[in-house]
């Protein structure tokens, strides 16, 4: 038997995606870091971030029904860092990097980010803590030529970054491990009793 030592209840999932988060505060863009990100669905792809309530990128998303998605790359980790450490209600984060305007639902979005993802809110919720959840619609997705191989992202050129939550650290990503449902095909588990 595996000794394991009980932790208490968390959020323990590693690594969680270092994504920043594209709204409009009337005329201006507003961003902030988040971690808390995540598939919901495939087709039709949505994707779901939780943002403390008191983020002014809450009031921003609620008003306009929409918000960006942009993942960065470790090379811009520094502006990004910053962009989650200080409010939009007190600073203007809007010159840190370049921005360009969505097609479809007009969000601003990071033009050095490899990677922007452009969503409609579908829906959100509070479960009663100290965030809310918003689940947008992936309406059109922007990838910089440089990341593409063969009409797709590319997890290396990208060069994302991922977070740790309980030692707030920050990791980029290691090797390559293999391809997904290929690695286990002709793996035989062990018969039971020979652990």
């Amino acid at each position: 038997m595996w000794l394991k030592d009980r932790i208490g209840p968390g959020i323990y999932l590693y690594p969680m995606p270092l994504v920043v988060i594209g709204t409009m505060n009337e005329e201006r863009p507003n961003y902030t870091t988040v971690a808390f990100c995540g598939v919901v669905e495939v087709q039709p792809p949505m994707l779901q971030i939780s943002l403390a309530k008191t983020r002014l990128s809450c009031n921003n998303i609620e008003e306009s029904g929409c918000f960006s998605i942009n993942v960065p790359s470790l090379d811009m980790l520094r502006g990004v860092d910053y962009m989650g450490i200080y409010s939009g209600k007190t600073t203007d984060k809007s010159e840190l990097f370049n921005t360009f305007m969505g097609e479809t639902v007009g969000v601003p979005m990071i033009s050095e980010a490899p990677l922007n993802m452009e969503c409609k809110l579908i829906e959100s919720f509070e479960f009663g803590g100290m965030h809310v959840t918003f689940v947008g619609e992936v309406v059109q997705t922007y990838c910089a030529e440089s990341c593409l191989v063969d009409g797709l992202p590319d997890i290396k050129k990208i060069s994302p970054v991922v977070f740790s939550v309980y030692d707030n650290s920050y990791w980029s990503i290691g090797m390559h491990l293999g391809k997904a449902w290929n690695i286990g095909v002709k793996y035989t588990p062990p018969r039971e009793g020979t652990e």
